[in-house]
């Protein structure tokens, strides 16, 4: 990579031209992180490519002004996490098959729904005791820690480094000038293109190279869904956190900060996930 054109030699002594410029070696020296991310921005494992998310301080939450915003969200406040690998889409359903063969775990719903079960196609009807097994089994098989990610990781991925916006595109409505950028529920049904699920990288990817972060299914994330008010019909704990909106969604959905949940023994054709890989120290 040329960063910097040669230097002319100088001709008025000899100390000038022992030291290397200062500007030089201040710059490399803060260049040197960014371009050790950009050598480790993707690998690849069991045919699941992986986005490096660098460490640092994040803004998740929503202001309380933001469109569309619940009132479980927290206010927008910033989180600092350690480097992490986020697969790049949404874990396909080939991509499943391979788990499902070499574990004979059983098969989720929707499995032979036409609909639904196409190779690049996400897959649904997983539980989160169903996509936690998935990770745990690509651990064993890579020697490498995967997980679901946390809801701080997932919303930090999913902003694609944008700030203070409701969508991982920006301000734009998710059909915003008749563009589709997201599968989800529409007044008119399959104007985005599809009826069901899309093939995984159907729509743009945001800032991080990710794709998916908003419609087509809701993932699962690590964490338990802690609400901030009490009530409902289930004890505190219970629930996991899903994010992302879906194809049955409507457009306040589909923000970032948007926190939706469901029991860990539940399956839908709506529901899916995507992984987390821990970097090796």
């Amino acid at each position: 990579m040329k960063c910097f054109e040669k230097l002319p030699r100088a001709s008025h002594g000899k100390a000038d031209r022992r030291k290397p410029p200062c500007l030089f070696l201040l710059l490399c020296w803060l260049l040197l992180p960014v371009w050790s991310a950009l050598a480790l921005e993707t690998l690849e494992a069991q045919s699941i490519r992986f986005r490096l998310i660098p460490g640092g301080w994040y803004f998740v939450g929503s202001p309380p002004n933001e469109t569309g915003r619940y009132a479980d969200e927290a206010a927008s406040h910033k989180v600092k996490l350690k480097p992490f690998y986020i697969s790049l889409t949404e874990i396909t359903n080939a991509q499943y098959a391979r788990f499902l063969k070499a574990t004979g775990h059983k098969k989720p719903l929707y499995w032979e729904d036409q609909n639904l079960n196409g190779p690049n196609q996400p897959v649904v009807g997983v539980t989160w005791h169903d996509a936690a097994a998935f990770c745990r089994w690509l651990t064993k098989v890579t020697g490498a820690p995967h997980e679901l990610p946390t809801e701080s990781q997932w919303e930090a991925a999913a902003r694609g480094s944008l700030v203070a916006q409701p969508y991982p595109w920006g301000a734009q409505a998710p059909d915003g000038g008749g563009v589709f950028r997201a599968n989800f529920r529409t007044s008119l049904p399959g104007a985005t293109g599809f009826s069901f699920t899309a093939p995984v990288g159907s729509f743009p990817a945001n800032g991080y190279g990710l794709f998916d972060m908003a419609g087509n299914v809701s993932e699962w994330c690590q964490d338990r869904y802690v609400p901030l008010r009490t009530g409902g019909p289930f004890k505190p704990g219970v629930l996991r956190l899903l994010k992302g909106g879906s194809w049955i969604a409507g457009p306040r959905d589909l923000r970032p900060a948007a926190r939706q949940s469901a029991p860990p023994q539940y399956a839908d054709g709506y529901i899916g996930f995507r992984v987390v890989r821990l970097p090796q120290p």
